[in-house]
């Protein structure tokens, strides 16, 4: 049995998709992993497909009023609908981002002061059991890269993704600009 390579704590990273990515729930995706150990698997959200609604248009009985106007994103195929409330923000002095969920274990939400254009809304998330991250890793499923306060933008969309592919190199250009069915190449 092939050994898995050692990844150590990837919480606080970025897992970008190789462009060679087929899983259409991750295809040109960028997430944020909030949680990883070796123990538990992973937990993280992606923060690049927004869905083209603000908070105020889901249905939640008023719970979201104070944030009708943030954008929500697809968070992961796991529990699609459920609701999750964070803030995401860079901490220069850490230089790291810090991650935060505001929700309660009832449910409720606590939301900060002044933290507005750090609130992310997800639907979902993305979830690995023990291993399974680090296998896809070894498959170069993955890019790891640090988190940068440019690639935490709330307007991050498929065209962040590619500016990552094309910083890392020709390569990983010519791949980012392969059409998603070669046959219309």
């Amino acid at each position: 049995m092939k050994r898995l390579p050692k990844a150590g704590n990837l919480s606080g990273s970025l897992l970008v998709a190789h462009p060679m990515m087929a899983d259409p729930n991750f295809r040109h995706t960028i997430l944020y992993l909030s949680h990883h150990s070796a123990d538990d698997g992973a937990l993280g959200f992606i923060i690049n497909r927004p869905l083209g609604q603000n908070a105020g248009e889901l249905e939640m009985d008023n719970a979201l009023d104070d944030i009708a106007h943030v954008p929500i994103y697809e968070g992961g195929p796991v529990q699609p609908n459920q609701v999750i409330v964070a803030t995401l923000e860079w901490d220069p002095a850490a230089g790291a981002c810090k991650f935060e969920p505001m929700q309660k274990p009832e449910g409720e939400f606590t939301l900060p002061s002044g933290h507005d254009d750090k609130l992310r809304v997800f639907l979902g998330y993305a979830g690995w059991s023990k291993n399974q991250l680090e296998k896809e890793i070894a498959l170069n499923s993955w890019i790891i890269i640090k988190p940068h306060p440019e690639l935490l933008r709330s307007d991050a969309d498929d065209d962040t993704w590619r500016r990552i592919m094309c910083g890392l190199g020709p390569m990983y250009r010519v791949l980012a600009d392969a059409p998603d069915d070669v046959t219309q190449n």
